[in-house]
């Protein structure tokens, strides 16, 4: 299985949105940190099975939430790129792949 390393920007959305799920309800953001671990499990053990995304990127759904984690395949790891609310900003990601 291949480790999983996030770009310094995702790491700070995925932060960013725990913190706002446990402002809303205590408790809230450790589960959405769970269920991020729980995708970042599956897609580690099968990351051809994501979706694919523009410019060489897949995603994998984050369940409960409305987030898809961004990331590319590499030979070393799985490189999440983006940490990313369904509704928001579609495409704002696309940058980080260079």
């Amino acid at each position: 299985m291949q480790h999983v390393a996030y770009h310094r920007l995702a790491a700070r959305e995925l932060v960013a949105s725990a913190k706002y799920y446990e402002r809303r309800c205590p408790g809230l953001g450790d589960e959405f940190l769970d269920a991020v671990e729980s995708a970042t499990l599956d897609l580690r053990a099968h990351p051809e099975a994501g979706r694919r995304e523009p410019h060489r990127a897949s995603s994998w759904r984050i369940a409960r939430f409305p987030y898809r984690l961004f990331y590319t395949a590499q030979p070393d790891r799985i490189w999440i790129v983006a940490v990313a609310h369904l509704s928001r900003r579609p495409g704002y990601w696309l940058r980080r792949m260079t």
